[in-house]
């Protein structure tokens, strides 16, 4: 996780969460230090006498208490895998309970600081895409021996994402003014073919259960080879499982405009260590997440941002736009 030094004002912890954390915790910090990252959530580093500590408070300007509840849930599910060995956070439960919330619209989470970088498709070898791969599989089994029933997304219909793209493009016809990107009109018109060749079932087979559904670089650590944590579950729900596999897959594999096969077998393996995938999977994977995806960032609001992350993704979805029917020999 990345330092942020930030004017003191902006980020300072509030005195009630700074107070709380030695009645409720018993953690009195002998340092704090904002960390970057997290849409209007706010998240400091605190050293301790029992070793570093990320606190995180969750903005009630994003989350409605509904909201929180189903993050608490997901957080939850989190601290039962890494009961079971999964390389992510330990949480600080509070009388069981993943989240503190307290009085005036207050809510934060304690939980152990994790050493490791980040990487991405310019800096990540084959190593560490197996060993993602061993920790993406292992997610997934731990994942299905839960309960699934009451997770949020449950039940899930598959057919259920042509008709979701099909919502997608009925809103995209209308921004397709005179004065759009060009880019944008040939993306759009690139998902009509997509969506013209998705037949009834196509996805059916494709396994379901309780996915991580936030599995980028971001929320990934490593300590040389290996990973050392994947962050930041509070996404988690019932869905595709092979998501997080081609979200990965088009994060890190994706390098200058095509598939690093070396890196996709490589995740492959490792993955197969803790569930089945095959090579043969992969672009089915991928095409799961485009018509997951393509709604999120083939928008016109997308194609106009400067934002370096948006456009990323962005990549990402145009690719698999003018590649969709291809994907089986891209990938090998």
């Amino acid at each position: 996780m990345a330092l942020e030094r930030t004017p003191e004002r902006a980020y300072a912890m509030e005195r009630k969460i700074a107070d709380d954390l030695g009645r409720s915790y018993g953690l009195y910090p002998t340092n704090v230090a904002p960390v970057q990252g997290g849409w209007l959530n706010r998240k400091w580093k605190i050293e301790c006498e029992g070793g570093p500590m990320l606190v995180k408070q969750y903005s009630y300007e994003r989350f409605s208490a509904g909201k929180l509840a189903l993050i608490e849930e997901a957080l939850e599910r989190q601290m039962r895998l890494e009961e079971r060995g999964v390389p992510c956070p330990h949480i600080l439960p509070y009388e069981g309970r993943a989240i503190r919330f307290l009085d005036g619209g207050t809510a934060y989470m304690v939980m152990r600081y994790c050493p490791g970088r980040i990487v991405n498709c310019d800096t990540v070898t084959e190593a560490q895409m197996c060993s993602l791969g061993s920790a993406c599989g292992q997610i997934h089994r731990e994942f299905m021996r839960l309960p699934h029933r009451g997770v949020r997304g449950y039940p899930l219909y598959s057919g259920g994402l042509a008709a979701s793209l099909r919502e997608h493009l009925q809103t995209c016809e209308k921004t397709l003014t005179a004065d759009v990107p060009q880019a944008y009109r040939s993306a759009v018109r690139g998902q009509e073919a997509i969506l013209r060749s998705l037949t009834d079932g196509c996805f059916d087979g494709c396994p379901l259960g309780i996915a991580h559904e936030d599995f980028t670089p971001d929320n990934m650590l490593f300590l040389d080879d290996e990973v050392s944590a994947v962050l930041d579950f509070d996404r988690n729900q019932y869905s595709f499982l092979w998501h997080d596999v081609a979200r990965a897959l088009l994060s890190l594999a994706l390098k200058d405009g095509r598939m690093v096969r070396g890196r996709i077998r490589a995740f492959a393996d490792g993955y197969a260590s803790f569930r089945p995938l095959e090579t043969g999977d992969i672009a089915r994977a991928l095409r799961v997440a485009g018509c997951i995806e393509f709604p999120w960032w083939i928008r016109r609001d997308v194609f106009e941002s400067e934002s370096p992350k948006l456009q990323r993704f962005l990549k990402e979805m145009r690719f698999l736009t003018e590649h969709w029917f291809e994907l089986d020999d891209v990938i090998g």
